[in-house]
């Protein structure tokens, strides 16, 4: 299956006493059927620059995934635990994902599966894949390396190699105190093969000779700190050099050092100007030791040598003004340090660079993005940030990089109430194509500014009425406008949007609006908002112009002419909750929170009447139904009226006048949530039936309603409740049917249709939802979907969540305008065109050749003199002669070399070989003439890889190359 199902848990349990025609536990399958956005417990970033996607990790082991064209697909660890490492192999479609509990998943991007799970003994504190290839490193808390090896064959699987690292041979004797587990492994660039730098946590680096299987250079440590003080710890380490010869690592006291590293690709030409194996070439001051901030996180661009940066984030749990900098590395670093702070509202807990650059655009274009610790994403335009530090080489004053926060286009303001209708009957057929050029053009993320700046970007040109859309999302908004999306692919395009004006000028009403109602036959839409105002929007019949609806941002009624045929205003007392229509006599029922109940004729509109129901608890009314039912033999309207104080009353919907003795409510009430009249097989009588274009007839409903039982589901927080209509009428307080809630709170309810009966969902603050039976109120399935939590309003506030469900058993949840889930309740239910094509992150067929993967190297011109200009001077060098050879790899050789090195056990385990893998910390001066670095290539090929342990007299000496130190 294309979109692997979300479904933490489920467990279907078997009903007794339900009807063979009744909901059957065969007709649900509660699923994920997509999430668009970003999702907001996100905590770590990983990018493959060859194919652009962008993988987010959640805290609860979901993994998002980000790609060309629009593309996005959610996957999902067995195990709801977060990540320590995240990171693609290059060009696969291949991703690996180490838990916090040492479990190492390989995912296949393809096929949005998990297709293996290696599960370590020991620790993990490090990961790294060596480039273009399918080897990676494994290093552990008690300082080992273990090197694994991708599989492709039968399918994605992991394999331990006999290579290891131990750490006897590459750090040597330790101890008991010292920190040695292994934090960072970094392959040495353009010999990526051929040695690799080990960081340990207590400072100490190691570069290792992969062929010759030791360590050939040793530098770092906490030899510079003063007695009596506690040990710094490293937390970050990465290159800034493209040759291997600069490191930079960051340490847990808010030290930043840059250390020499040997490099073939610098040669020996600064050999009489070596430095002392522990002391750094440079020392970043960027306030972060001052602050006792911890070093986070680091990441280098190389740009050529004149606009090199390195980004710096700390750790803290407060932000502050120089938590994240920018700090430009080039031949000026040494004089005068040029850095850029990004000042932002919260801390950040990871960092990429993304290519945003689309097929249209000519220009590469890439974007610096940050996690926020709230999982907000802020995107920085990383020319804009390599152009300010550039500028201020000249002591110009450039303006500040502005960071945007980045969401869903879901209009300028928070959702404040929201529709949806899927799967319309009258809808005409309508090409793919439209729809697939339509997603394209959509930006992966939309930053707010770009919202707020330019409004919604209507993409209607081809919209020429509702009945060509498949499914419909309706949004109310905290500024007053009301917006028609076409939900008819996962991706949701704004199609219609309304801006509602205050009585006496043509300005925004500016206030929030709170309930909506949509009849998709009548082409009737009704909204309220917080201060009683009622708008009547009454739709000119179909087709449409198809060139209008970029004039609506205005808000001007001009713009609406060929739509609108009419906007009437009514008044009602308190902010309006609940709204109804009676399509039989067109009269509107309008609830308030303040107990308010009043019925209009729209074709006035004039009021019918008002009734105020008082409530010691909460007089606010949640739900309104008009009906018809048979009561001592004659057929009687009814306004069924639901409150929030869970009472439940029976109005004469001509006069208002209550029927019966009175309202009806449980012995211990709690707030209500949700009501409905349902007809003797559970269906719902009127409301979300007809909204949703069900084809089923109202009239037929009402007249079959006057010969069946009638049933009034009310649902509340702490229980659900059925009650048969004509005893409320009556005033028998008798319950058919109850159900308590113990173990936590509801917090959300709705009706849904199946093929078979109608159902109701139930969601609980806890994450749990629950499919039931109606009227029995059987449990069909409890289940949980990751992710999908729900946050009702607090008292007097809208919520951070808005959520709806269609009659068919659609959800739509939007989280503060940054993730929608979309969730299917109904078995093998597809309610959206082109999912498939969406969520195709990737296909083989985008896989970049071998040739397009390794770029010819680049000789660039000579530099002035600097640390970071050094090493580019000393490879052009001012005579061609004087010149060192590039170090370059066949790649493809390279790998069948590593394939067997990494084959054969280098470190037997008897005792006697080990001897030979100790490090003599002895001998640590070495003679330039001991090495050879022309032929070091060649010499190791018809080798075997221990043999160079045997030769004791350099094993020691390469622990501390000093000659090429100052490069």
């Amino acid at each position: 299956m294309f979109v692997k199902k979300l479904v933490e848990k489920a467990s279907i349990k078997k009903t007794s006493g339900n009807s063979s025609d009744g909901l059957k536990a065969s007709d649900v399958d509660p699923r994920l059927v997509f999430h668009h956005g970003v999702p907001s417990g996100g905590a770590k970033f990983a990018y493959d620059t060859t194919l652009r996607i962008l993988a987010l990790a959640t805290k609860d082991g979901q993994i998002k995934l980000y790609g060309k064209d629009n593309a996005q697909a959610m996957l999902e660890s067995s195990e709801p635990l977060p990540s320590k490492f995240l990171q693609f192999i290059q060009n696969q479609g291949v991703l690996i994902n180490v838990t916090s509990n040492n479990h190492i998943e390989v995912w296949d991007i393809e096929k949005k599966l998990l297709s293996d799970v290696y599960i370590a003994k020991d620790e993990i504190t490090s990961f790294t894949v060596i480039q273009h290839s399918l080897y990676m490193y494994i290093g552990h808390s008690n300082g080992n390396i273990s090197v694994f090896k991708l599989d492709q064959e039968p399918s994605w699987h992991l394999a331990q190699m006999k290579y290891t690292i131990p750490l006897s041979a590459s750090h040597g004797n330790s101890e008991a105190s010292d920190d040695t587990a292994v934090t960072h492994i970094l392959p040495q660039p353009a010999a990526d093969s051929k040695r690799v730098l080990i960081v340990f946590r207590n400072g100490q680096m190691i570069l290792w000779d992969i062929r010759e299987s030791r360590s050939i250079f040793r530098t770092g440590g906490n030899m510079l700190q003063p007695l009596h003080t506690e040990t710094k710890k490293v937390t970050s380490a990465c290159w800034v050099c493209p040759f291997g010869s600069k490191v930079v690592v960051g340490y847990n006291n808010g030290e930043l050092f840059i250390w020499s590293i040997p490099s073939l690709n610098i040669g020996n030409g600064s050999a009489s100007k070596s430095s002392n194996q522990n002391t750094p070439l440079l020392k970043l001051n960027l306030g972060y030791k001052s602050d006792k901030i911890s070093i986070g996180s680091i990441k280098w661009v190389y740009a050529g040598g004149k606009a090199s940066r390195l980004y710096v984030m700390g750790a803290s749990d407060f932000a502050t003004s120089n938590l994240l900098q920018v700090v430009l590395l080039n031949e000026q670093t040494e004089a005068r340090t040029i850095k850029l702070g990004l000042h932002l509202s919260e801390c950040c807990i990871d960092m990429e660079i993304i290519s945003t650059s689309t097929e249209q655009s000519k220009n590469k274009q890439d974007s610096f993005i940050l996690l926020g610790k709230s999982g907000h994403l802020y995107l920085y335009d990383d020319s804009l940030i390599e152009r300010y530090l550039i500028q201020c080489q000249s002591k110009s004053t450039p303006s500040l990089p502005k960071e945007v926060i980045v969401k869903l286009p879901l209009a300028e303001s928070s959702i404040t109430t929201a529709k949806f209708i899927s799967n319309n009957p009258n809808m005409l057929t309508s090409e793919d194509e439209y729809y697939r050029q339509l997603i394209k053009n959509c930006p992966l993320f939309v930053p707010v500014e770009t919202n707020q700046k330019d409004g919604i970007s209507l993409s209607s040109a081809k919209f020429t009425g509702f009945s060509n859309v498949q499914n419909l999302y309706i949004t109310g908004h905290s500024n007053g406008t009301i917006t028609f999306w076409d939900a008819s692919c996962p991706i949701f395009t704004p199609i219609l949007q309304l801006k509602q004006q205050s009585e006496n000028d043509c300005s925004l009403s500016g206030i929030p609006l709170t309930a909506l109602y949509f009849n998709s036959n009548s082409l009737l839409l009704v909204s309220g908002d917080q201060c009683g105002m009622v708008c009547i929007f009454r739709f000119k019949p179909e087709p449409y112009a198809t060139n209008s609806f970029l004039s609506l941002t205005g808000g001007t009624k001009k713009g609406t002419d060929h739509i609108i045929q009419s906007v009437k205003r009514v008044k009602s007392n308190g902010a309006i909750l609940s709204l109804n229509i009676d399509p039989s006599s067109m009269h509107l029922a309008v609830g308030s929170d303040q107990g308010h109940v009043s019925v209009f004729n729209i074709d006035g509109p004039t009021l019918l009447y008002q009734k105020h129901i008082a409530s010691e608890i909460s007089a606010g009314i949640i739900s309104l139904q008009f009906l018809t039912s048979s009561l001592h033999g004659f057929g009687t309207n009814i306004l069924a009226v639901g409150t929030k104080d869970s009472s439940v009353l029976a109005l004469d919907k001509e006069t208002g006048n209550t029927l019966g003795t009175g309202t009806i409510h449980p012995k211990k009430p709690s707030k209500a949530l949700f009501m409905q009249v349902l007809d003797g097989q559970g269906e719902p009588i009127n409301g979300s039936i007809t909204e949703d274009g069900l084809e089923l007839s109202e009239r037929n409903h009402i007249e079959d309603a006057t010969t069946k039982q009638l049933y009034i589901l009310l649902c509340s927080e702490k229980a659900l409740y059925v009650y048969s209509l004509v005893h409320a009428i009556q005033g028998v307080k008798k319950v058919l049917y109850k159900k308590k809630f113990h173990s936590s709170t509801c917090c959300w309810a709705s009706t849904f249709c199946s093929p078979s009966d109608v159902g109701l969902i139930l969601i609980f603050t806890s994450g749990k939802v629950e499919l039931r039976s109606l009227p029995e109120l059987y449990l069909i399935v409890e289940t949980s979907i990751r992710g999908f939590n729900y946050s009702p309003p607090k008292l007097k506030s809208f919520s951070y969540s808005q959520i709806c469900c269609s009659s068919k058993g659609d959800l739509v949840l939007v989280n503060g305008g940054q993730e929608i889930f979309v969730v299917s309740l109904l078995v093998q239910r597809n309610i959206f065109r082109l999912l498939d094509s969406i969520s195709c992150i990737y296909r083989k067929e985008m896989k970049l050749s071998q040739e397009e993967l390794v770029p010819s190297p680049v000789i660039h011109k000579e530099k002035k003199k600097g640390i970071f200009s050094s090493v580019i001077k000393d490879f052009t060098g001012s005579k061609e002669k004087h010149a060192p050879i590039l170090e370059t790899e066949d790649t493809k050789e390279s790998i069948l070399e590593l394939s067997a090195i990494f084959s054969n056990e280098n470190f037997p385990c008897d005792a006697d070989n080990n001897d030979n893998l100790t490090v003599d910390e002895d001998e640590i001066e070495l003679n330039i003439d001991d090495i050879d670095l022309d032929d070091h290539e060649e010499k190791r090929k018809d080798q075997s890889i221990l043999g160079a342990l045997n030769k004791k007299k350099l094993t020691g000496k390469f622990q501390v190359l000093k000659v090429l130190a100052e490069a």
